[in-house]
């Protein structure tokens, strides 16, 4: 049996997809987290200097995209042929796109500068971004964004827009009942139901 060890800091950030993934598939792993004041002990044993790294069976691999694509071949939710799982790849690639976009607004230290940028985001980046997506969603007619069935892809974006939903309440998604729908049903999934109920309690 393989051994999986996802090393990372103690955030959701991007480790969470893989770990979503292998909750996902009911797949045993080694959540090892770690606090930020920890790095420089673990920083040098990294294969670029980074984390998230999977070992598997003590092999490294890093960078969380490769990781989160890896993990979904490797257990069922890549999609179904080539043309499946290159249409999840894009999707994800779409959320790593988002996921860029944050960073500048997270590491602005002023409250009133920070919400001004945040509310520019959601304007100019997301909301065109939704539209986009829903419209795929309808094209797709599966309630899944690509096949019959879910992917990584469908995981990708429940664990960015989840947390959004959260903290600005579900009328986000008011004008893509369909992304709102899906984003409902990944969390309603038992075993990511329960891990997002039991996992550790992280501002990010």
């Amino acid at each position: 049996m393989v051994h999986y060890k996802l090393i990372y800091f103690n955030l959701r950030g991007r480790a969470e997809l893989a770990r979503l993934i292998l909750q996902h598939q009911e797949i045993a792993f080694e959540d090892f987290r770690f606090e930020r004041e920890d790095w420089p002990k673990y920083k040098a044993g990294t294969p670029f200097g980074q984390v998230p790294v999977l070992e598997v069976d003590g092999k490294p691999l890093a960078q969380s995209n490769a990781i989160a694509r890896y993990l979904a071949r490797q257990h069922g939710l890549a999609g179904q042929n080539d043309w499946e799982q290159s249409q999840a790849d894009m999707y994800v690639d779409c959320i790593y796109d988002l996921i860029g976009g944050t960073r500048p607004i997270i590491h602005e230290t002023d409250k009133d500068k920070q919400k001004e940028m945040f509310q520019k985001f959601l304007q100019d980046v997301v909301n065109p971004h939704l539209q986009k997506v829903e419209q795929q969603l309808i094209n797709n007619g599966s309630g899944f964004l690509v096949g019959k069935s879910i992917t990584w892809a469908d995981l990708a974006y429940y664990s960015f827009f989840s947390p959004m939903m959260e903290r600005l309440g579900e009328a986000i998604l008011d004008s893509t009942p369909h992304l709102k729908k899906l984003v409902a049903h990944v969390g309603s999934i038992p075993q990511i139901k329960k891990y997002v109920e039991t996992r550790p309690k992280t501002a990010l």
